[in-house]
C-alpha cells in the first residue's frame, strides 16, 4: 500500500483523534456552458516545518448558466457546479463545487471592459482509502471536508463580434469549514479554520468555433489551505496545502 498518498488522512486523522442563438455572429446575452473538466492537483503536508507532497490527475465535468462571459455593460452573474474524480495508487480523491457569482461590467473603451464581482458558493472534498492498517486491524479511511466559501474578484475583458477573452483574478474566503475523519464505523468531526485562498481564470469563447457552434476553453489556478480549528498541539503545528491548476473545454449554447 502506498503509504504517501495516505500522508494527508494520516495526519488530519491524529488531530481529530486526539448563444442565445448558436449561429449568431455575436453572443451577448446569458448562455449554458457545458463540457469537461481536468486538473493536476499537488498536496502539501506541513507538520512542524517539514512538508511531504502528493501529486494527483482528476478529471470530471461542469455546468455553468450566466453572461460573465458574454455581456457588455451593467450586471454580469453566473452560476454553476462541477465534479472532479482522481486516483493515485491505493486512494482515491472526489471533489465537488457549487459557486454563484454577480457584479457589475463598465466599458474602458469599444473592446475593453472591468468588472468587479462577488459572489459565494460550497466545496466538498474526499480523502478515501480502504483497507487501511491500524494496529492489528484493517479498516476504510474516509476524511471529509466541507467549506461554504465567499469570494470577491476582479475581471478584464476584451469582446469582440467573433470571440471574447476574460481575466478574472480574486480571492475565497472559506467560513465555518468543518472536516469529518471517518475510521470503520467510528467518526470525529472537528471545524477548520477561516482561510483566505486566491484564484485566477483565464476564459476564451469563440461564438462561431466549430462548425459555427460556440466553443469555451479555461485554463485556472486555485489554492486552498486547511487547518483545524483546535486547541491540540499537533493540529496547531499540521497544515494542508492543496494547489489546482485545470484546464475547461465545452460548448455554449
Amino acid at each position: 500500500m502506498r503509504m504517501s498518498g495516505l500522508a494527508a488522512t494520516t495526519a488530519l486523522g491524529v488531530c481529530l483523534a486526539g448563444t442565445s442563438h448558436v449561429y449568431a455572429d455575436s453572443v451577448t446575452g446569458p448562455v449554458s456552458n457545458i463540457g469537461l473538466i481536468g486538473s493536476h492537483n499537488q498536496y502539501k503536508l506541513t507538520v512542524d516545518g517539514e512538508s511531504d507532497k502528493d501529486r494527483v490527475n482528476q478529471g470530471g465535468l461542469y455546468y455553468n448558466f450566466g453572461n460573465k462571459l458574454t455581456g457588455q455593460e451593467g450586471v454580469v452573474y453566473q452560476i454553476g457546479a462541477e465534479g472532479q474524480y482522481g486516483k493515485e495508487g491505493d486512494t482515491k480523491f472526489k471533489a465537488a463545487k457549487a459557486e454563484f457569482d454577480v457584479g457589475l461590467r463598465a466599458p474602458l473603451s469599444i473592446n475593453n471592459y472591468l468588472d468587479f464581482i462577488v459572489g459565494g458558493g460550497y466545496d466538498w472534498g474526499r480523502v478515501q482509502q480502504d483497507d487501511v492498517r491500524i494496529g492489528f486491524t484493517e479498516e476504510d479511511v474516509k476524511l471529509t471536508t466541507k467549506q461554504p466559501f465567499a469570494k470577491a474578484g476582479v475581471g478584464y475583458n476584451y469582446l469582440t463580434p467573433g470571440y471574447t477573452v476574460r481575466l478574472e483574478l480574486g480571492a475565497r474566503y472559506s467560513i465555518e469549514g468543518r472536516s469529518k475523519l471517518k475510521v470503520g464505523d467510528e467518526s470525529e468531526s472537528v471545524d477548520l479554520k477561516d482561510k483566505v485562498n486566491p484564484y485566477g481564470e483565464l476564459s476564451f469563447l469563440w461564438n462561431k468555433g466549430i462548425n459555427n457552434l460556440p466553443v469555451s476553453a479555461g485554463l485556472y489556478y486555485t489554492q486552498t489551505r486547511y487547518q483545524l480549528d483546535s486547541g491540540n498541539v499537533v493540529a496547531q503545528r499540521t497544515k494542508l496545502k492543496q494547489e489546482q491548476v485545470g484546464l475547461k473545454l465545452g460548448l455554449a449554447f
